[in-house]
């Protein structure tokens, strides 16, 4: 069985599980509700994703590979003390 949707809101995280790199089919992942610092250039290989909830996290910078993300995806990264957001992310989601 292959994972399509993950949800990891509410469990405290503060790095980015490794493992989840290797769902390479994943449709939604929610992470949102943890503590967060960093997220891993290697997110950009999600390439099925179509929903990736980063909210109430402690994001203050984003990786440019979510730029490499599929267009029609639905990104939530509100109330993150992001500083700033790459130039390949706001011109892939027209930011």
């Amino acid at each position: 069985m292959t994972a399509t949707r993950l949800g990891l809101s509410n469990k405290q995280l503060i790095s980015f599980p490794a493992w989840i790199r290797q769902l390479s089919q994943l449709q939604g992942l929610d992470l949102s509700n943890n503590q967060l610092i960093s997220l891993p250039a290697e997110i950009g290989q999600l390439s099925h994703l179509q929903g990736l909830d980063l909210s109430n996290n402690q994001l203050a910078f984003l990786p440019a590979e979510i730029g490499q993300l599929p267009e029609r995806l639905n990104l939530n990264l509100k109330e993150n003390p992001l500083r700033s957001i790459p130039d390949e992310i706001k011109q892939r989601f027209r930011l």
